[in-house]
């Protein structure tokens, strides 16, 4: 799975020359994973990813709980809620709601990020496809978003990219909905995915454990309000600057939380 604080490629040369290695050690990992990882708990999460990845556009709510864990030992729980519009191959929409939060928006040709409390927007070449988009939000803008994991083309591949074993926990139920809960496990990361029982596999609760930062801080998203064949105009991915709105080199460090 691909982290949000992925690492950078050092150069060019060094990437062209460890193409190789990296091909034999994903080719390796990838046989370690069907070994470790219970077929049952493959086979439902496949049928989510396949599910979510066949949809040309959808609509979702998110309830996010995002961990930091202080020098203290102090954890402290950041909370967000937001509204995702995707039209595939090249449109994403995510507003937080409330007065503060921040703004994406790509249109297949430009991508901007706007904080709500400053009044700031940065605008940005857009990349052609989405997954290519949710890269360079996590790399030239510095959001953090590891939920946007689920909006890849191929969610399985990058869900299960450094996974070491999974299982199937159980059936249980989300506001009364009967959901299946994975489990699995990688080096770095563990995490956990409730998925509705039914034709309709969506996810409903995605949560991750991030195990090489101190305290083991997790971040948490529930999914509501589901709508897979949404109407949605080219207007919804362009951002229209409100007025008083001004351009700025940099939003994100300046927009949300100082912990």
């Amino acid at each position: 799975m691909k982290s949000s604080r992925g690492l950078i490629a050092e150069g060019a040369v060094l990437a062209f020359a460890g193409l190789a290695v990296v091909a034999a050690a994903r080719q390796a990992a990838a046989t370690t994973t069907k070994k470790s990882v219970d077929p049952e708990a493959d086979q439902v999460l496949r049928q989510m990813t396949d599910y979510l990845a066949s949809l040309r556009s959808f609509t979702v709510r998110t309830a996010v709980a995002d961990e930091v864990a202080l020098k203290s030992g102090e954890k402290i729980q950041l909370m967000s809620n937001a509204d995702i519009s995707v039209q595939r191959p090249n449109r994403l929409r995510s507003t937080q709601r409330g007065s503060a939060g921040l703004g994406i928006w790509y249109d297949g040709q430009n991508m901007t990020v706007a904080c709500k409390s400053t009044g700031s927007y940065q605008t940005l070449p857009g990349p052609p496809t989405l997954d290519a988009a949710i890269d360079q939000m996590r790399d030239k803008l510095d959001i953090d978003a590891p939920g946007a994991d689920l909006l890849f083309s191929r969610p399985h591949d990058i869900l299960t990219e450094q996974v070491t074993s999974g299982r199937l926990i159980g059936r249980e139920t989300i506001d009364g909905v009967p959901v299946n809960h994975l489990a699995f496990r990688g080096d770095q990361i563990d995490w956990q995915l409730w998925i509705k029982d039914g034709p309709q596999p969506l996810p409903l609760r995605y949560v991750i454990t991030t195990k090489d930062v101190a305290g083991h801080p997790q971040f948490a998203v529930e999914m509501s309000d589901w709508s897979t064949q949404p109407n949605l105009p080219a207007s919804t991915f362009q951002f229209q600057p409100p007025a008083g709105a001004k351009p700025a080199a940099a939003v994100v460090s300046t927009c949300g939380s100082a912990l």
